[in-house]
């Protein structure tokens, strides 16, 4: 259940109004910037083919790649496993070409989080493939281990000054770690109802953590609203002191609110939506670049600030027997519709960009702090 009560006020528009975030390099002030899922179905695979034969997802990005970038620290989230096999397959069983990760890399992204429902999706050998093409390319990671010591070790990164250390948990694995090795239930994948959040998060405290951001996994498919699952593992986390909690998996947009705890509020970005898929239903082609900054002030507290998002939309367009894929920053294609956009193709992005900011700003905007029982 939510009870309401007025206390922190959360305006969510593209940039808050009266909020002044802190320039992108600025000591002492860390400013993130969360993409939600990319979801490689065969026809956006088939649509990164080149010429040549290649895999290249880059022109897919570009229109956003300024935005993916212009942060300090941006994480990402990809349903199933970069870089497994060079067979690729799409739902149930996500199988993607790791020409992904050198495009995410390549515009800006710093951190993907593994713990999500297809993490399993090619098995505990695949995702441990993953993770070695990580490492390989020197990118960060998070929700995913080798081994027992590799999941205890606090995942902190010191960050303009600011120790910020990193959860990341999945609600669920499709079943899929029955038909695993054992040990990718007891310490391969981070399963959020195997796992300890107080527990965690204290280990990071410990090891010098100077505040916590957690990224889920959760939830109901194609629901608006935080449903039961979300609300109660919420709370588990605010209880353990968790400053910021970004979500995905429902595949569409949920609100975002502060939380409140004991001591502090906690800002909850429930769900992201979809930042990359071939799902083309309303509330599914869409998406948000979810961002906050978190500053340190002279006494060493840290704190969260500024959170605000900018609203993408996937683009598909026939070609031939297949499509072709472009991600939008949905404000200024309507301000500035792309070439070869038809009336029917921007209708879909201004519905997507209404329904958005209407749904953003329902209730965040009201000035009200969420209660979670």
């Amino acid at each position: 259940m939510l009870r309401k009560t007025t206390a922190w006020a959360v305006l969510l528009i593209l940039l808050f109004a009266g909020v002044s975030a802190p320039a992108k390099g600025e000591e002492n002030a860390v400013t993130f910037r969360c993409l939600g899922d990319f979801v490689l179905h065969m026809p956006v695979i088939d649509a990164a083919r080149t010429p040549e034969g290649e895999i290249d997802f880059h022109d897919m990005l570009a229109p956003v790649a300024d935005l993916i970038g212009d942060a300090d620290y941006t994480v990402a989230n990809v349903d199933g496993v970069m870089g497994a096999s060079d067979v690729y397959s799409g739902y149930p069983r996500f199988s993607s070409p790791i020409a992904l990760l050198d495009a995410l890399q390549d515009y800006g992204v710093d951190m993907l989080t593994m713990a999500n429902n297809h993490a399993l999706d090619c098995d505990y050998e695949g995702l441990i493939r993953q993770l070695d093409a990580c490492d390989a390319r020197g990118m960060d990671h998070i929700g995913a281990s080798r081994s027992r010591q590799e999941r205890d070790t606090p995942q902190i990164r010191e960050l303009n000054g600011i120790r910020v250390g990193f959860l990341n948990y999945t609600a669920h694995a499709n079943g899929r770690e029955e038909a695993c090795v054992p040990e990718a239930a007891e310490y391969g994948l981070n399963f959020a109802y195997k796992s300890n959040f107080e527990r965690d998060a204290q280990a990071l405290r410990d090891a010098g953590a100077e505040c916590v951001v957690a990224f889920m996994h959760w939830g109901e498919e194609y629901q608006r609203i935080a449903d039961d699952e979300e609300n109660i593992l919420a709370s588990r986390l605010v209880r353990a002191g968790v400053d910021v909690i970004v979500g995905g998996h429902p595949h569409v947009i949920q609100r975002v609110y502060w939380l409140a705890g004991e001591e502090k509020n906690t800002l909850c970005c429930y769900s992201l939506g979809n930042f990359l898929s071939n799902q083309q239903s309303e509330y599914q082609n869409c998406g948000i670049i979810f961002e906050f900054t978190l500053k340190k002030d002279a006494e060493g507290r840290v704190t969260v600030h500024a959170p605000g998002y900018i609203p993408v939309f996937v683009w598909r367009q026939e070609a031939g027997a297949g499509y072709t894929y472009r991600l939008l920053a949905t404000e200024r294609a309507l301000a500035n519709p792309p070439e070869g956009m038809d009336k029917a193709a921007y209708g879909r992005m201004k519905l997507s960009w209404v329904d958005t900011v209407e749904h953003l700003s329902t209730r965040a905007a009201a000035a009200e702090c969420i209660h979670l029982q």
